[in-house]
């Protein structure tokens, strides 16, 4: 008899992670329907990695229907991979030199200041959006801010803290509604090469519990709603609490017309670096037709559990990406008066 089947415990334990695969992976199936659901729908390199060592091992231990089972589960998962890597990526076209966009969670609870503004100095970028920013966050990065025209932090920490550093003096700025979190982004519009582009970045809700779930959806909904009728070349970036494996995240490109520029990337998770097997992609960035991409990459660890974003982009000449579209900058919400260190009178 084959070791493999000789050893009851062996065969159990095997029996018991080939089923367990084969019910997560159910589970992703109904993740439109079921907030605990959902969050099964971003392991799929996990679960691809499980299928494919349980499909030898199930048949050697003479679990053959388990076996056949995995062997379906790993296919499913792959052609979820395959179409995430090799669909149809954001090109390179547009205008101009590249825009350089550093996206970053700094974790509220971090003291890393001084591995954030290396970094930053390194890279050089011309935007930097930063999310749970607090007041010791932004008193420690005074020296990086003094090297921007343009600064603002607002709110407070974990659910509300979002700052934005610029090279380029925004035209417009509409700070995040932070009462209810009910639009937690920053959004800017921008000037450059003769280019107005809306620019946002966005810190949505936690999705471990129903409620956070449910603010986060509505957060998705309304946030696409937004950027579907503004008029200019549009960038959005920040840690949406979602992975391209989500059917939320298909609805959000479907609803608002944006693009995922993680499409046609190699695997690129954001979260959590202090544990690989748990790596998920949910810092994210989007970008209307016409924006070229020139560079998608995830950063080093520097002191957050989220590694950080930096997107080269190029904006399309002129000033409207859907004839008939009206900007939503005139329907701006009301101005967070807590905002500080802005550098545009009024604000």
């Amino acid at each position: 008899m084959s070791p493999w089947r000789s050893s009851p415990a062996l065969r159990r334990l095997v029996a018991a992670a080939a089923i367990a695969l084969i019910i997560a992976t159910a589970a992703t199936l109904g993740a439109r329907y079921f907030w605990v659901l959902d969050l099964f729908s971003h392991f799929r390199w996990q679960y691809a990695l499980g299928a494919g060592a349980m499909v030898p091992l199930a048949w050697l231990c003479g679990h053959r229907i388990l076996a056949m089972a995995c062997a379906a589960v790993l296919l499913l998962h792959i052609e979820t991979l395959a179409v995430q890597r090799f669909g149809p990526a954001p090109g390179a076209a547009g205008g101009g030199r590249p825009l350089r966009i550093v996206s970053f969670n700094v974790l509220f609870s971090s003291t890393a200041y001084a591995p954030l503004i290396k970094f930053v100095e390194r890279v050089s970028p011309d935007v930097v959006c930063l999310y749970e920013t607090t007041p010791d966050w932004q008193e420690h990065l005074a020296p990086l801010t003094a090297r921007y025209a343009f600064s603002l932090f607002t709110g407070n920490g974990r659910l509300t803290g979002l700052a934005c550093l610029s090279r380029i003096v925004p035209l417009h700025v509409v700070p995040p509604v932070t009462e209810g979190n009910a639009a937690p982004w920053m959004q800017l519009e921008l000037a450059s090469g003769g280019a107005r582009f809306a620019l946002l970045g966005a810190h949505l809700s936690y999705p471990i519990e129903a409620k956070g779930s449910a603010a986060r959806d509505r957060q998705i909904a309304e946030l696409a709603r937004r950027l579907h009728a503004v008029a200019e070349p549009v960038v959005v970036v920040g840690d949406f609490n979602l992975s391209p494996y989500s059917p939320r995240s298909t609805d959000f490109v479907t609803a608002s017309g944006l693009r995922d520029c993680s499409r046609g990337q190699a695997l690129a998770p954001t979260w959590p670096t202090s544990f690989a097997p748990l790596w998920l992609q949910i810092d994210r960035c989007f970008v209307s037709a016409g924006v070229g991409v020139v560079r998608y990459q995830v950063g080093p660890e520097i002191g957050s559990d989220h590694y950080p974003l930096v997107i080269d982009v190029r904006i399309p000449a002129g000033n409207t990406r859907v004839s008939g579209r009206q900007s939503n900058f005139a329907m701006e919400p009301r101005v967070n008066r807590t905002a500080s260190r802005s550098r545009l009178p009024g604000l």
